[in-house]
């Protein structure tokens, strides 16, 4: 007898244990960081320091793949701004940029506001078919859960999502998108009328269990969003960072453990923080840097006290591209942020299939004396090069505005060809004329120097602020007094053609579409008035006014905008 047929009937006879899943083990997810890449084929100047420059899709794809043979389950995400730069990019209404970033291998990217500036296309959406065209070529997911359509239904055309499972290493990450509610006010407001902007903190509470509850090991914000540390930092992050804006919201109001990783844009700056138990990057713009997350989860989900965030991977590196020259495009590896790397041979190639419809920009249009920068928070000289334009584009005006966020790029000293201006105003924004009373200019020039989105660039008058006034009144009447309803305008301090403002007077001022329909939070200055005339786009003013001077341009010394404690 088989001595253990008892024991083999007592098995027989009981009831199979349900297999057990393994134990979930320690997994490493490696993650790259992107935000704001506007459009940017090409290299970028790197200020005071002669032949340096960042970036350059070539290396910033070269870069890209260099990480992920180091790590082949790399998630690549993006914090919004594809659009609006370079000029290929802006002929193709976006779609260079898009072709970019299929070539980098994005997995996920934010909608930012100024994926919304190409409006409509032919056949396609009046307001948005440039997007919807961008949405469907995209091989990435593009997110965004807090845009509504006229009747509260999510705003989702073909390629975009409000999240996404993405499986990567054996690691289940849930992805949400956010856009900034300021979004109306930092696009062309029109292209975006019949849609709503949600709360993200209300947004963000709904979407993040969902995620969990749909088996997300790991949940990540990709944002568009106000929001940065102070001081703001472009290259050294200092050990303590409390954001504010929407940013700052969704780390102090959120229950603690409801977003893992915050990948941010809007700002153009650094934050690489660990804020309680939220990872959060942001690195500058323009493909400038590349951030670096090594997160380690567990049976739990993130290990933060494990996990890593990695120096930015600054992509500054000799200034190779040939530019207008006829020369080729170097093919050596060169020192790119301390890595040997050389350009990407498909990124030349997407570079040249775009040059090649769009056309060139190499033409000369004159010169200037020396290098002519920006300053978002002072007068700058290329705020005052394109203002001054805008004074000769109506007869007998008084005043021209325009914004420095507007202005997206510093003009080299030497000859001056299409490409620096395009550079410098890569919109598609048209010159107004508009009539308004000295009382309606002088709300305007307030709301212009409130700190709410950088100083307004003038010509034809002077003003004085105070940086440091934040005393202000609820203009929109919601219960609080935001950054943009400070007043900092001196009393008394604006004169226009060398005369005080005068508040019964009429002025003749010319300005943009952009600020005229509420752009930077304006609407209360502009509100009921109707345009006088209709120009050119700033950027052609620009060019036809610049080509018309017989000389090198030299940069104004006179002081049109005075900083500092009101008199």
């Amino acid at each position: 007898m088989n001595r253990f047929a008892p024991l083999l009937l007592l098995l027989a006879a009981c009831p199979k244990a349900p297999p057990q899943a393994p134990p979930k083990t320690t997994r490493v997810l490696h993650v790259a960081a992107l935000n704001d890449f506007h459009g940017s084929l090409y290299e970028e100047a790197k200020r005071g320091e002669e032949g340096r420059v960042y970036g350059g899709l070539p290396w910033l794809v070269a870069a890209i793949r260099t990480l992920r043979a180091e790590h082949p389950d790399l998630l690549v995400l993006d914090g919004g701004d594809i659009f609006q730069g370079s000029w290929p990019v802006n002929a193709t209404k976006g779609r260079g940029a898009v072709e970019a970033y299929n070539l980098l291998g994005v997995d996920a990217a934010a909608v930012g506001n100024h994926e919304f500036d190409y409006g409509g296309i032919e056949g396609g959406h009046p307001l948005r078919g440039a997007l919807e065209a961008g949405g469907k070529l995209a091989d990435y997911a593009w997110l965004t859960a807090n845009i509504r359509e006229e009747g509260g239904a999510h705003w989702g055309p073909e390629g975009f999502d409000r999240y996404t499972i993405i499986e990567r290493g054996g690691v289940k990450v849930g992805v949400f998108g956010l856009s900034t509610v300021d979004t109306p006010q930092t696009t062309l407001a029109a292209n975006v009328a019949d849609l709503t902007f949600d709360d993200v903190v209300e947004t963000a509470r709904e979407v993040a269990p969902k995620l969990r509850e749909a088996g997300a090991e790991v949940v990540v914000a990709v944002g568009h969003l106000s929001g940065a540390c102070e001081p703001t930092a472009y290259d050294a992050i200092g050990p303590d960072c409390g954001p504010d804006g929407e940013v700052g919201r969704l780390l102090n109001e959120l229950e603690p453990g409801t977003i893992d990783v915050m990948i941010m844009g809007h700002a153009h700056t650094l934050m690489h923080h660990r804020i309680g138990d939220t990872f959060v990057l942001e690195q500058r713009a323009k493909g400038h840097a590349i951030g670096q997350l090594e997160l380690v989860v567990g049976p739990e989900g993130v290990d933060a006290d494990a996990s890593t965030i990695h120096p930015a991977w600054f992509l500054e590196h000799d200034a190779v591209d040939p530019g207008c020259t006829d020369a080729p495009f170097p093919t050596a590896a060169i020192d790119v942020g301390g890595r040997e790397l050389a350009p990407d041979a498909e990124a030349l190639a997407l570079i040249e299939k775009l040059e090649a419809e769009a056309g060139s920009l190499c033409d000369e249009v004159g010169c200037a004396t020396e290098p002519l920068l920006r300053s978002r928070e002072a007068q700058s000289a290329v705020g005052d090069f394109v203002a001054t334009s805008m004074l000769s584009a109506f007869p007998e005006v008084d005043l021209a505005i325009t914004n420095s966020g507007g202005l997206r790029s510093d003009m080299p000293g030497g000859t001056i060809r299409r490409e620096h201006l395009q550079a410098v105003m890569p919109f598609d924004n048209r010159l107004l004329l508009v009539e308004m009373t000295g009382e309606r200019l002088a709300l305007l020039l307030r709301l212009g120097t409130s700190g709410g989105h950088g100083i307004l660039q003038i010509a034809g008058g002077t003003l004085g602020f105070d940086p440091d006034r934040a005393a202000g009144d609820d203009l929109d009447g919601n219960g609080e007094v935001e950054t943009w309803e400070h007043d900092r305008l001196c009393d008394g301090s604006v004169q226009v053609g060398g005369a005080p403002l005068d508040p019964a007077k009429t002025y003749r001022v010319v300005t943009t579409d952009f600020l005229f329909n509420g752009g930077d939070h304006l609407k209360l200055a502009f509100d009921g008035l109707v345009p006088a005339a209709e120009g050119p786009l700033l950027r052609d003013q620009m060019n036809t006014w610049f080509e018309a001077l017989d000389t090198c341009y030299a940069p104004d010394p006179a002081v049109r905008i005075a900083k500092g404690a009101c008199r």
